[in-house]
């Protein structure tokens, strides 16, 4: 007896996961050479110093500054 050929629904890859999806690019962090490295013989290190933002305050709350990293 043939084995029966095994189909996979739509959008799914070989090994049983989601295939595709949206593709979302990261924040540019706010890259800044770690003062510690300038020094350094063995190589620069870059440290995130972070993207600031306004959030929106809920109801009677005013608008804050939020970092993000």
């Amino acid at each position: 007896m043939k084995d029966p050929k095994i189909t996979r629904p739509v959008g799914v890859n070989k090994d049983g996961y989601a295939s595709g999806g949206v593709k979302v690019e990261e924040s540019s962090q706010n890259l800044h050479l770690d003062p510690r490295s300038k020094s350094s013989i063995r190589g620069r290190n870059h440290i995130a110093q972070g993207d600031t933002v306004t959030v929106k305050g809920t109801k009677t709350r005013k608008p804050v500054k939020a970092t993000w990293f």
